[in-house]
């Protein structure tokens, strides 16, 4: 009985802790989302060049992430929790930025993706995130579906 209520707990923990990163990259709260990370964890996901690594550069990615792109959100489609380990599926959506303070070519997006976060200690030690970084490039810009091979 006592594993399965240790066990339990731990679960709760890992499923606030994922649904608090949720709401706060929903609200755009760079400062509430670098504060679930751990002091050396990386974020990675399939639109960057490099993980992002520790504390500094983490909060560096959201706050240009969301002064991009100011009206992205973040939908929760499913979540599995193990131990250490969860993964939630997603749908996100937006607009385009402006480009040179216009509207012209903004866009809306959406997309479909998965999270996988490691978790340790009540923090985030490792966060990846997995879409279809040319499917949002193709809808923003849509003249890169003639330009790009088609997909099968």
């Amino acid at each position: 009985m006592q594993i399965d209520e240790t066990h339990g707990n731990l679960l709760a923990w890992q499923s606030t802790l994922v649904n608090q990163w949720i709401a706060a990259f929903n609200e755009h709260n760079v400062a509430a989302i670098v504060a679930l990370y751990a002091e050396n964890a990386e974020l990675f996901d399939s639109g960057m060049k490099r993980p992002r690594c520790g504390l500094h550069e983490i909060e560096q990615w959201f706050t240009s992430r969301f002064r991009t792109m100011p009206s992205i959100t973040y939908t929760p489609k499913s979540q599995l929790f193990t131990t250490g380990h969860a993964v939630v599926t997603w749908t996100t959506s937006g607009r385009a930025p402006r480009i040179l303070g216009h509207n012209l070519l903004r866009r809306s997006f959406h997309v479909d993706g998965i999270s996988l976060f490691t978790l340790q200690n009540n923090q985030i030690v490792a966060q990846r995130g997995y879409y279809d970084h040319l499917s949002v490039l193709e809808q923003l810009l849509p003249p890169l579906k003639w330009i790009v091979p088609p997909r099968l």
